[in-house]
């Protein structure tokens, strides 16, 4: 499937997009429609679920 281009000048434009880098990986991750409803973005630190877990038995063996 091909996507267009996003163009400025169609008054259509996609707002910019909140990223951030992932806490145990490094990896950047995009806000979701999810977070930002319950203001939750600040909160979020991992990109995955495998992120989280994996950072938590990192943290439990130290």
């Amino acid at each position: 499937m091909r996507r267009r281009p996003v163009c400025d000048d169609d008054g259509m434009s996609r707002p910019e997009v909140r990223s951030k880098p992932c806490a145990y990986c490094g990896r950047p991750f995009t806000d979701r429609k999810r977070w930002s409803g319950r203001d939750q973005w600040d909160q979020v630190l991992y990109c995955s679920r495998g992120c989280r877990a994996k950072a938590a038995a990192q943290r439990r063996r130290a």
